[in-house]
């Protein structure tokens, strides 16, 4: 959860939500208005091609990116996991 909540400050970044070790990463254009990004621009889906570009594997759920760590992942894991999406998010979205 400590590891999710850093991402909050990417100004991209809607909600986070979470229920053990899955989560749910929300992108959006304008984190104030919360206005999404349109579907055409597949947002979750170039983060997703991104992330894979430095080992770590996402699924996209259109502008929602999940993160499902295997039940045995180390905190180190977990921690280069949302390092390489938080790069991954920087990169497409440019913030």
């Amino acid at each position: 959860t400590r590891l999710l909540r850093s991402l909050k400050d990417l100004s991209h970044i809607g909600e986070i939500r979470q229920r053990g070790f899955m989560a749910g990463i929300e992108l959006v254009q304008n984190r104030s208005t919360k206005a999404p990004y349109p579907l055409e621009q597949r947002i979750g889906q170039r983060v997703v091609l991104e992330a894979r570009r430095h080992g770590l594997f996402l699924r996209p759920l259109g502008n929602v990116i999940a993160l499902m760590p295997p039940l045995t992942v180390t905190v180190r894991e977990l921690t280069r996991m949302v390092a390489i999406a938080r790069e991954s998010i920087r990169t497409v979205t440019m913030s």
